[in-house]
């Protein structure tokens, strides 16, 4: 099965931008990313490496006094970014003893008895969509 995480290549600062945005929930223009740790120098620096990368886009331009700015939105989901995260994490470790399978029993290991069966109806469907998927690609080819 072919990989189809996105590995996303970003600084601290890149990584700062992005969960300013995911957290107000609309597009911001820089004044409103700039904070006591991130200067209003640095986000508008940062911001036009983002766009260049396309981790962000500029979705409007608002009048902010006298000037107009440009509002700024991820292009990723937070999930979408926290499992290419995740998943690309999982890949580096470098004992071939440690599982999917071990991750997702540790994962489950602690929580309650109804999250439990919940996950592992949804780990079921997905388990039935994958093998689907791998039947038909191998009557494809």
């Amino acid at each position: 099965m072919e990989s189809k995480t996105k590995e996303y290549q970003v600084t601290r600062r890149e990584n700062d931008i992005l969960y300013v945005l995911w957290s107000a929930g609309r597009p911001l223009m820089a004044s409103e990313i700039a904070n006591d740790e991130l200067m209003l120098t640095t986000v508008h620096t940062t911001l036009k490496r983002m766009l260049k990368k396309n981790l962000v886009e500029v979705v409007d331009f608002v009048k902010s006094g006298n000037v107009y700015g440009r509002c700024y939105q991820p292009t990723v989901s937070l999930s979408e970014y926290e499992m290419s995260k995740m998943s690309n994490d999982f890949k580096k470790i470098k004992s071939t003893e440690v599982t999917v399978t071990d991750l997702v029993a540790e994962l489950l290991k602690n929580e309650d008895k109804e999250t439990v069966k919940k996950e592992l109806d949804e780990l079921e469907q997905v388990i039935k969509d994958i093998r689907n998927e791998i039947k038909e690609k191998q009557k494809n080819t």
